[in-house]
């Protein structure tokens, strides 16, 4: 019984933990972050409707200045800046993953994703750009494997 009890308040513990991962939030749908070789990545998770051709467009907004960074969409060229170094990647189980090399950000930016006519923007101050953490990434891939960190704290306890 007592393995029970503490099997439970690791998983309710890690349930708690993990919800921000797990439960995706408006803000949650565009993420925005600097990985260590420098290249901003921009996370769109919007899910696509069925029965369209899914487009993409990644744009940038500074004041009232809209800028394409990359897309799909025929007829629509993104700036000539961006053309070269830029590059879209799909994600499982859905959205987009656009990535701009050797790229920072210079003052406060909102960024814009649209997917199949949804559109989502996340405002990002100067000063609040976060690394791109891998196992949060991760998990928010494949949220599924969350569920087994139970098991492995579970596991490793009983070795001790």
């Amino acid at each position: 019984m007592n393995t029970f009890n503490s099997m439970f308040g690791w998983i309710l513990l890690l349930g708690v933990l993990m919800s921000p991962v797990l439960c995706q939030d408006e803000e949650s749908v565009i993420t925005v972050c600097q990985e260590e070789d420098k290249d901003l990545r921009v996370d769109c998770l919007l899910e696509p409707k069925p029965n369209y051709h899914t487009d993409y467009e990644f744009s940038m907004s500074k004041g009232q200045k809209e800028t394409i960074i990359n897309t799909n969409i025929s007829g629509i060229m993104p700036e000539p800046k961006f053309r070269h170094n830029t590059f879209v990647t799909e994600l499982e189980p859905y959205g987009f993953r656009l990535t701009i090399m050797s790229f920072s950000i210079t003052e406060n930016t909102t960024f814009i994703c649209k997917v199949t006519k949804i559109q989502k923007t996340l405002f990002v101050e100067l000063d609040s750009i976060q690394p791109c953490s891998a196992i949060s990434v991760f998990l928010l891939g494949y949220p599924w494997l969350s569920l087994l960190i139970p098991l492995c704290i579970i596991h490793l306890s009983e070795a001790f």
